[in-house]
């Protein structure tokens, strides 16, 4: 199936409102974690940032498929994305455009020093439905 990232689906990428991400760990119990930004890559994948991935990343390494919900600002409409992980990047265009928008949003509230990007995860978007 080849999907596709529509710019409906791109508006909800911008970071006007938190996104979430499930996973599940190894004895199938899901687990959610809120997120600052979810970033596209192209029509195809997404990235999502390391920061205090700990208990999100732990689940990962034991089943590394998960889901994010996006919001669109727009028309408030909420995009259930399912992902598979690809891989992990601590440079490069993609780490750099996370890197600032993450360091302004921060800034913002002034904690840019309470939070650093440590990677940016490559995901595959597999499937996406509209809630």
């Amino acid at each position: 199936m080849n999907i596709v990232l529509t710019n409906q689906i791109k508006h909800a990428l911008e970071g006007v409102f938190p996104s979430y991400i499930i996973t599940v760990t190894k004895d199938g119990y899901p687990t959610n974690t809120s997120l600052s930004q979810v970033c596209y890559v192209d029509e195809r994948h997404i990235a999502l940032p390391v920061q205090t991935f700990s208990k999100a990343g732990k689940h990962l390494q034991e089943v590394p498929d998960m889901f994010a919900e996006v919001v669109d600002p727009v028309t408030l409409r909420n995009w259930n994305l399912e992902l598979k992980y690809l891989s992990t990047v601590e440079q490069g265009p993609i780490f750099e455009e996370m890197a600032i928008k993450l360091e302004k949003l921060f800034s913002l509230v002034g904690m840019e020093d309470l939070f650093h990007l440590k990677g940016a995860e490559i995901y595959e978007v597999v499937a996406v439905s509209e809630q």
